[in-house]
């Protein structure tokens, strides 16, 4: 890959796609547990699209508006995360687990994305 940011993307979708499987494994297969999945899809292959595309820009975009659609949806799952953290329990400790990595892994491509950005500028 050309540029770093289609590669952060392409690397981004990976560990979401890992987190789904690592939801899945540990939990019976419920359509919440392939989101985190079906997100990291789509940002590897907007990032496969931007470096082979010479419209990088477009691609970039769409996957940073996925990313802060990612950390949006899973805010939700940071209480439970502390909680456990905490000693406590949730309900559903593996959700609030794959949602804080959701958070986590999608916030670091937008910190990444803007730092970037902001060096180029």
């Amino acid at each position: 890959m050309g540029s770093s940011l289609p590669a952060r993307a392409l690397w981004t979708g990976v560990f979401l796609i890992l987190v789904s499987t690592l939801a899945v494994m540990s939990t019976s297969l419920t359509p919440t547990a392939l989101i985190p999945g079906a997100l990291g899809l789509a940002i590897a292959l907007l990032g496969i699209w931007a470096d082979k595309s010479p419209n990088q820009k477009l691609a970039m975009n769409i996957a940073l508006g996925l990313a802060v659609l990612g950390i949006l949806g899973s805010l939700q799952g940071i209480p439970g995360f502390i909680t456990i953290l905490s000693g406590g329990t949730v309900e559903r400790p593996i959700a609030a687990m794959a949602q804080f990595a959701t958070v986590f892994i999608c916030l670091g491509f937008v910190v990444r994305f803007w730092v970037e950005r902001r060096r180029k500028s």
